[in-house]
């Protein structure tokens, strides 16, 4: 039976049956699988059932449907451990009954791997290139048919050359077998089997040299494959179902095998990744002793040419996440104010450096509709992808509660009651100042963040508002009261606004940064432009060649009119009424 299921979940709910003759998926709710994620179009993709297995096919969607992290152009025969991709939600397809045989015409699928069995016959063109490379000896048992040393090193040459530019595991394996069947005629099969990330022994093509009855099961032998691993050398058996080696291998008596030989798959660093082994039910004896160094000596070249091929596979994939990265920097890009905010009184810059591509550093500028301007740094615990979900998420809520709420702590309030909700287990630590262009009043709301430093014109001392009265971060529990607070800036006062990872960078000798130099460096005068560039380029000095250890993020507001000079410039646009009303100056 075929399964699609949810990639890094389990559970029923996140597996489905292909059970029948054509799956489709997309938003619609008619679909067999609804996937109402992301740019997901009403019919997105589909998966058809035929007699060579599941075809994966795009409908035609907006965004493409991705097969093992390339765009589908055309229908695709699904192999086992193939993953689907459908916005951003991925499946990974599945056969559980394997082993056994899907017919395909005169191509077999194995079921349940993602291999493929070929059906060819001993003279098959290609196989062998003169009928004087094979030679019949005598024995007790009867004739013997082995290829001669000439066809053995003529199989060899030609696994060089055909194996020399192949990059791809669907290329390497069948090409491997296929000189295996030339350099021994005898052998009725060959398989070859590598090992998981978990340990699991996967067989991952398999060759016969005759028709094979659909309905019988291929039993290959774990008890010979850990052997040769363990020991990193081949095992020779001229008759492998009186060996006493294989006494407990009932997959050695049921499917008859009368000879074989099997050799590890040793990487670059001699840990064996799997075997190869070929085998014969046709009486005893059907290969010699120096068989084993021969296919040893294959497997030693295939081991190479295959981890190559891996380290391939894995160079393509780790692209596909290096490029997933590129798209979502900028995502979070697009997410940060890409200018400072509209305001005659005040001058705002900002520096923002995330630590891997995307970070969970936030800061935002929102225009409220009494004219005001949030400013608003944050930061989410950790970094990387999760934590950026989280801060787009965080972004969307601040600018709601902030443009529903008009009470500034309250509306705090109600963004923590709504973070919490979502039960995810990373929490925010969270500065919004509220700056008014015709007030010097300004108001701010702690939740956890470090208090800003605001640096006092008159007599260049540094004081830090609210930091008595900063509540918990967001998103640890809901239900938690928030204290707005007051104070004002006059024309020159400067407020710097940062995350923990501008404080708290490191140097090569694990030295942070430290909150002391910040107040230095945001006392010693300087506007807005001065002082960022002052405190961001000391950052950078001390931290060196080091990796970034976290996200920086740096706001500066600078005040540069008087509440005097605001009013005066919007007298020219309305009447003193209305303008009382701005300023709550009437009556």
């Amino acid at each position: 039976m075929a399964f699609l299921s949810i990639s890094g979940q389990s559970g029923d709910d996140s597996r489905f049956e292909l059970s029948d003759r054509e799956t489709t998926m997309g938003r619609h709710p008619d679909c067999s699988i609804v996937v109402d994620a992301g740019a997901v179009s009403r019919y997105h993709a589909k998966i058809s059932a035929s007699n060579s297995g599941f075809m994966v096919e795009d409908s035609g969607s907006r965004n493409g449907t991705f097969l093992n992290g390339q765009m589908l152009t055309t229908p695709t025969l699904l192999r086992d451990g193939d993953r689907i991709r459908v916005s951003d939600v991925e499946f990974v397809f599945t056969h559980d009954n394997m082993p056994g045989f899907v017919s395909g015409g005169s191509e077999m699928t194995f079921a349940g791997s993602n291999f493929g069995i070929q059906m060819v016959d001993e003279g098959e063109p290609g196989t062998l290139s003169s009928s004087s490379k094979v030679e019949f000896r005598s024995s007790a048992d009867g004739l013997k048919m082995a290829a001669t040393p000439e066809a053995k090193l003529e199989a060899l040459m030609r696994i060089n050359r055909q194996l020399s530019g192949a990059l791809a595991l669907e290329d390497v394996l069948p090409k491997v077998l296929d000189s295996l069947f030339s350099i021994f005629p005898a052998a009725d099969r060959g398989f070859i089997v590598m090992q998981d990330e978990s340990g699991n022994l996967i067989p991952r093509w398999v060759k016969t040299r005759s028709s094979h009855d659909e309905t019988e099961t291929i039993r290959i032998s774990r008890t010979i494959i850990r052997e040769v691993m363990t020991h990193r050398e081949p095992i020779l058996s001229l008759d492998a179902s009186e060996d006493s080696r294989f006494d407990s291998s009932q997959s050695i008596a049921d499917f008859s095998i009368r000879s074989m030989i099997c050799a590890p798959l040793v990487d670059a660093a001699g840990n064996a990744f799997g075997a190869l082994q070929v085998d014969s039910t046709a009486g005893r004896g059907q290969f010699r002793e120096d068989d084993a160094d021969l296919l040893a000596g294959v497997a030693a070249q295939a081991g190479i040419v295959i981890n190559n091929a891996r380290m391939h596979e894995a160079a393509l994939h780790q692209k596909e996440v290096e490029q997933d990265l590129k798209l979502a920097t900028e995502v979070q890009q697009a997410f940060l104010p890409q200018s400072p905010p509209d305001s005659t009184s005040y001058r705002v810059r900002s520096f923002y450096q995330a630590a891997n591509h995307i970070g969970g550093d936030y800061f935002d500028y929102i225009h409220l509709s009494d004219g005001r301007v949030a400013i608003v740094v944050a930061d989410v615990v950790g970094h990387g992808v999760a934590a950026a979900m989280f801060m787009a998420k965080l972004s969307a809520e601040t600018r709601f509660c902030l443009a529903s709420i008009p009470d500034l702590a309250k509306a705090i309030e109600k963004l923590n009651d709504r973070m919490s909700r979502l039960h995810v287990e990373r929490f925010i630590t969270f500065l919004v100042l509220v700056i008014d262009p015709l007030s010097e009043k300004v108001t701010i709301v702690n939740a956890g963040h470090m208090a800003p430093l605001v640096r006092i014109a008159k007599d260049g001392s540094i004081v830090e508002p609210g930091e008595e009265e900063s509540g918990l971060p967001i998103a640890i529990d809901d239900g938690m009261e928030y204290e707005a607070v007051d104070f004002e800036m006059e024309r020159g006062d400067l407020a710097v606004l940062y995350t923990d990872g501008i404080n708290e960078a490191m140097n090569a000798n694990d030295e942070e940064f430290g909150i002391e130099p910040l107040r230095k460096l945001t006392a010693s005068g300087g506007t807005a432009d001065e002082v960022k560039d002052r405190i961001v380029e000391a950052v950078m000095a001390h931290v060196g060649d080091s990796p970034p250890f976290d996200d920086m993020c740096l706001v500066v507001v600078e005040r540069i009119g008087s509440a005097e000079l605001s009013r005066s410039a919007v007298t020219d646009t309305v009447d003193d009424d209305e303008l009382d009303d701005l300023l709550g100056t009437k009556g």
